[in-house]
């Protein structure tokens, strides 16, 4: 049961690498026009501090959907897996992770790099900051999930795929996402009901009362375990 639980993780975690970028309505956008560059564009979606969206990933034969909060360097998720609920909170401060299991009030708390590299976690405007406006075709607006969008397209170099992003106007950031890759897998990327701004605190942590397993110390003692080599 714990190594399902490790494995439900990763997976929600990974979600952060593979483009987190969304927006859904959000109550803070601003106005924009179709006439501004694509660098001003992105450049409303930058530097937020902190956001709360729902997401749909659909990808070769598969679909996941959850919900997500981010605000500096935490992170929570929440996913749901054959009819079990599953949140992930990630402190960046003190690089921890939490799988927490509301139905047995439990969890279990591990390093950070024991699941993704030492580093802070990524804003889910991590794909934005990366892209050079100059290499961005823009495609034509269009009116998506009620908001008008600018479908921009372009092609990453380090793995030739083709990215399409539906980016709203009023606040910059991606309402959808189209990731093709040279066999022609595709994989798109839905968000909706974003909220822009910091985040309390408590949303990154554990309700009290939650029995706690630090898996860390579990793997010391095993290792410590081994018999001596001969």
């Amino acid at each position: 049961m714990k190594k399902t639980l490790i494995l439900l993780l990763v997976a929600s975690l990974l979600l952060l690498v593979i483009g987190l970028t969304g927006c859904g309505k959000t109550e803070t956008a601003s106005s924009g026009g179709s006439d501004e560059s694509v660098a001003d564009l992105l450049a409303k979606g930058k530097n937020n501090p902190g956001m709360a969206f729902d997401y749909v990933v659909t990808a070769k034969a598969a679909q996941m959907s959850g919900k997500m909060w981010i605000s500096g360097k935490n992170m929570k998720s929440e996913i749901t897996v054959q009819g079990q609920r599953m949140i992930s909170i990630v402190d960046g401060v003190d690089n921890v992770a939490y799988m927490y299991n509301p139905e047995q009030n439990s969890a279990m708390k591990m390093p950070l790099n024991n699941i993704k590299s030492n580093k802070s976690v990524d804003a889910p405007d991590k794909e934005i900051q990366g892209m050079d406006p100059a290499q961005i075709t823009a495609l034509e607006t269009v009116t998506y999930d009620g908001a008008e969008c600018r479908v921009l397209s372009l092609k990453r170099p380090v793995d030739q795929s083709e990215v399409k992003l539906w980016v709203r106007e009023d606040c910059g950031i991606p309402v959808r996402t189209e990731v093709t890759e040279p066999s022609g897998d595709k994989t798109v990327v839905e968000y909706k009901n974003l909220v822009i701004g910091a985040l309390p605190a408590e949303t990154f942590t554990l309700p009290a009362g939650v029995q706690v397993t630090d898996m860390s110390q579990i793997m010391k003692q095993m290792g410590n375990s081994q018999p001596p080599n001969n």
